[in-house]
C-alpha cells in the first residue's frame, strides 16, 4: 500500500493522456505558455496532456513563443521520485502546414521557442508540447550531521546507489555518540 500512495510526479511532464485507437498514451508537458507574438492577449498554458489550442485568429502569419517555468517557479514537489524530460518536441496542425520541431532542450523551452506559422481562413491552431527523453530522478536527504543540503540525483547514479548503503558502527563509537 505505502507504494501506491507513494507515486511519481513529473516535472514539466505529466502522462495523463486518454488512449485513443488502442495505442498507449502519449505524454505531455503541463504548464507551458504558449502566446500568439503579433496578439500577445492571445494566450494559452498546456493542460496535463500538453495540449493547447487557438481559435478566433484571422488567416496570415504569425509567430507561436512557448516558454516553460524552472522547475524552482513550480509548486513544491512532496515526493522522493520524479521524472525529469531531458528533450522536448512540439507539434503544431491547423496550419497551412503542419509543424512538429523536435529536440529542443530544457533551457532552449525555458527561455522561449518561436515557431513561425501560417493560417488559412477558418482555421483553429492546436498543439501539443511532448517529453522525449525522460529521466528519473531521486531525492537524496541531507544527511545527519552534514552541512550538505538535500538534493536531486538520476536514480540509475552512484550517488542514488551510495545513499542506501549501510554504515557499519562499532559499538564503542555508537555509545560515545549517543551519550553527546
Amino acid at each position: 500500500m505505502k507504494n501506491m500512495t507513494r507515486g511519481i510526479v513529473f516535472l514539466l511532464v505529466a502522462l495523463a493522456t486518454p488512449v485513443i485507437y488502442g495505442d498507449p498514451p502519449a505524454p505531455g508537458v503541463a504548464g507551458v505558455d504558449v502566446v500568439v507574438k503579433q496578439s500577445p492577449g492571445k494566450h494559452a498554458v498546456t493542460d496535463a496532456r500538453g495540449n493547447f489550442a487557438f481559435e478566433g485568429l484571422a488567416p496570415g502569419s504569425y509567430t507561436l513563443v512557448f516558454r516553460a517555468q524552472k522547475a524552482d517557479q513550480l509548486p513544491e514537489i512532496t515526493k522522493s521520485e520524479v521524472i525529469v524530460a531531458v528533450t522536448y518536441s512540439i507539434k503544431i496542425e491547423g496550419t497551412k502546414r503542419s509543424v512538429n520541431q523536435s529536440g529542443l532542450t530544457s533551457n532552449k523551452l525555458i527561455a522561449g521557442v518561436d515557431i513561425a506559422v501560417e493560417l488559412g481562413s477558418g482555421a483553429k491552431i492546436r498543439g501539443q508540447v511532448l517529453p522525449g527523453k525522460l529521466k528519473k530522478m531521486v531525492w537524496i536527504s541531507p544527511q545527519v550531521g552534514s552541512q550538505m543540503p538535500g538534493h536531486w540525483v538520476e536514480a540509475d547514479s552512484n550517488a542514488a546507489a551510495g545513499a542506501h548503503s549501510v554504515v557499519r558502527v562499532n559499538t564503542e563509537d555508537l555509545q560515545t555518540f549517543l551519550k553527546r
